[in-house]
């Protein structure tokens, strides 16, 4: 089992992010430390799976088990109400404590609803998906999406622990995997050049969902997020650079009706930001190009289609991390480190430049 801490320096919250198999008896052992009624806002696919398991480790606290579709359209005004409502109906107060139980839309979804409801209680992630194990889990964002774009609406709170159960990536179809291999990538291309040379040389391994080499990804990966959201919880300054291909990848999204996943869109973000990256002279041919081989290797895709390119320019300047209208960017100097000046980690692109790249 590894143990990662994480503490967020600018509110002083501490806690740990657990690495390891079979891990919800250790959940169960936090939960007899919390009095109030535990409430399980669960994945209907993962209860569909593990069911019997989840019920048989938390039968002793009767929680409050409340299945959500872990589906985009879930992270809506709506379903936050619904789940809102349930737990009113069930007299649960400001001692209740949520467990998240599935990928990032359930974990958005239930730390949001964590901090507002009764002015905010307590959530433990057990993160389902390798999207949500080696991102979402980690940094305390939540939010919801509206017609207007992604995560548009929520806020930062942060999970009083973190239980990643490799034993949920055995029933992963390969769809989810290359869903967070995107943000893998994402991660090793910003930070850590290392990362990026072990993905090239093990894709073979990750793609059949080895052990070892999946505990290799994840923990570095949690170690990397540790180390930039201690600095910057809340996406002031050094935070920015996780957005790398977000700001397209979020726009391709939103214009699909979130029918594309998070991860292909954010690898075809990727792979426009790393070309305005080249025609921008930062970042070398070669490497452009070396970024684009590692994204095929693994079956993500880098070639834009059926997208509205006006559509997406206009959907870019809605974004969260827009100033004044007008969308930012983050770039790469090279593989594993972003451009940055003054502190400043994201940038203006010319619109002509934008487009050149999309096409």
């Amino acid at each position: 089992m590894e143990k990662i801490k994480v503490n967020i320096l600018e509110n002083k919250k501490e806690y740990d992010v657990i690495i390891g198999e079979n891990l919800l008896p250790n959940v169960a052992d936090v939960l007899k430390k919390s009095k109030g009624k535990v409430v399980i806002i669960v994945d209907f696919c993962i209860k569909n799976f593990f069911g019997d398991k989840i019920t048989s480790v938390f039968q002793d606290f009767d929680p409050l088990v409340i299945s959500v579709l872990g589906v985009e359209e879930s992270k809506s005004r709506q379903t936050k109400q619904e789940v809102e409502e349930l737990m009113l109906e069930n007299s649960l107060g400001r001692d209740s404590i949520i467990v998240a139980i599935g990928g990032g839309v359930i974990g958005d979804l239930a730390g949001f609803v964590a901090a507002t409801f009764n002015r905010g209680i307590p959530f433990i992630h057990v993160p389902t998906s390798l999207l949500a194990m080696v991102d979402a889990s980690v940094g305390g964002k939540a939010a919801i999406n509206t017609s207007q774009g992604k995560n548009l609406i929520g806020c930062f709170h942060q999970p009083e622990g973190v239980f990643i159960d490799l034993a949920f990536l055995e029933t992963l179809p390969k769809e989810e995997l290359l869903n967070g291999l995107a943000e893998v990538v994402k991660m090793s291309l910003i930070m850590d050049k290392g990362l990026f040379e072990s993905i090239e040389k093990n894709s073979e391994r990750i793609l059949t969902k080895d052990k070892e080499t999946m505990v290799h990804l994840i923990k570095r990966c949690v170690e990397l997020k540790r180390n930039v959201v201690q600095k910057d919880e809340k996406e002031t300054g050094l935070r920015q650079i996780l957005n790398f291909g977000h700001t397209i990848g979020h726009a391709i999204e939103t214009e699909s009706d979130f029918d594309k996943k998070h991860g292909f869109c954010v690898s075809l973000g990727m792979a426009v930001e790393n070309k305005i990256s080249r025609l921008k002279d930062l970042l070398s041919e070669k490497e452009e190009q070396r970024v684009i081989v590692l994204l095929e290797k693994l079956g993500l895709p880098t070639k834009i289609e059926d997208v509205n390119i006006e559509s997406i320019m206009q959907l870019m300047k809605q974004d969260k991390k827009s100033v004044d209208n007008v969308p930012r960017f983050i770039l790469l100097n090279k593989i594993g480190q972003v451009n940055s000046k003054n502190s400043v980690f994201s940038f203006e692109i010319k619109e002509d430049l934008i487009k050149k790249a999309l096409k």
